[in-house]
């Protein structure tokens, strides 16, 4: 589980159920392929939204 993305004890919830979901309907996948497709269906699940990260620019 990505720790960057999964924070809570709901998201891990809702993580196992992406992988769930990705193994039923995409039970050939593997390796990175298969990661980026539970990725995907956790994100719509969890109706997820990156944190932002502030650049402060170049620095010269």
């Amino acid at each position: 589980m990505p720790v960057n993305v999964v924070r809570t004890a709901e998201e891990e919830i809702l993580w196992e159920r992406a992988k769930e979901r990705a193994s039923e309907q995409y039970p050939d996948l593997q390796g990175d392929r298969f990661w980026r497709v539970v990725m995907a269906i956790y994100k719509k699940m969890a109706h997820y939204e990156p944190q932002t990260v502030h650049h402060r620019g170049d620095r010269r």
